[in-house]
């Protein structure tokens, strides 16, 4: 935050700025992109709320209680990198409003990256629910171009980040079932909203990764988890959920350790519509 303006809501310290200044293309996307990031913020925060809310019931509670701490813990880490994400947009904001309008500045160029959009991700390391717990930040690159309207969006070898969901070795969960999710968060700099990445496994060495969509992740894990009969046919909420092709290993392979590895990029699809400017 600006520090002429510690107190100061994002709507008052802009006001201020542009009573002085008038607005420039720029500014103008500026403040919306700080208004968007404010709003992703406001709703993870009502999404940790509900989550921290949330009370164990049902035939399965171990599972259902084990599944929300571990929501509440990456949903604590989203709100977090959200805020500092927010906080970057607000004061870059402020600068562009306070800056003197250049007569031939170009107006930015915003595409929007509909729902639905694959994002291929390199992980920097391995993944395992020996050493990653719900909560933990985890890194990658973007594996390939993402292209909309004839113009790159994010070129192959952006960061990416993201947030463990879920940590259980198989066998660790009262169905004899263990998960490792992942949740991609962020890619250039941008929080956007993307699916969950989820490996359901087995002590016996049984492994079914599935893609868990929007902010019915919680009720769609407790869902799938919570069956003890691993059908995976529950009433998950609206969450859009698919099998993610070759990623599940043939049975007889035994091992507790659930793992995803590097070497093979995840794909991750966007759950909601991210506005993108444009670098030039």
């Amino acid at each position: 935050m600006h520090p002429l303006f510690p107190r100061l809501s994002l709507a008052a310290v802009l006001a201020f700025s542009l009573a002085c200044n008038p607005k420039s293309a720029a500014a103008i996307q500026a403040e919306e992109a700080a208004k968007a990031a404010e709003a992703k913020v406001a709703l993870l925060e009502q999404q940790l709320a509900e989550a921290k809310s949330g009370k164990a019931t049902g035939a399965d509670a171990e599972t259902v209680q084990h599944v929300t701490k571990s929501q509440v813990k990456a949903l604590e880490r989203q709100v977090a990198d959200a805020r500092k994400r927010a906080a970057v947009k607000q004061q870059e904001a402020v600068t562009l409003a306070q800056a003197p309008v250049a007569k031939e500045a170009p107006k930015p160029v915003v595409v929007e990256v509909p729902t639905g959009t694959k994002l291929e991700i390199s992980l920097a390391r391995e993944l395992t629910t020996e050493k990653d717990q719900a909560g933990d930040p985890w890194e990658g690159t973007l594996a390939s171009d993402v292209v909309q309207e004839g113009k790159l969006v994010w070129s192959a070898g952006s960061p990416a980040r993201g947030v463990v969901t879920q940590s259980a070795a198989a066998g660790r969960l009262s169905n004899g079932q263990g998960a490792l999710g992942i949740r991609l968060t962020e890619i250039a700099g941008l929080g956007i909203d993307a699916d969950t990445h989820v490996v359901v496994a087995t002590a016996r060495g049984e492994r079914n990764a599935k893609y868990i969509g929007g902010g019915a992740a919680l009720g769609a894990l407790i869902g799938i988890l919570s069956d003890k009969k691993n059908k995976n046919d529950h009433a998950l909420g609206g969450a859009a959920i698919g099998a993610a092709a070759g990623t599940a290993a043939a049975a007889g392979t035994a091992d507790t350790i659930i793992r995803i590895p590097s070497g093979k990029p995840v794909s991750f699809s966007l759950t909601a519509p991210e506005r993108v400017t444009l670098r030039k």
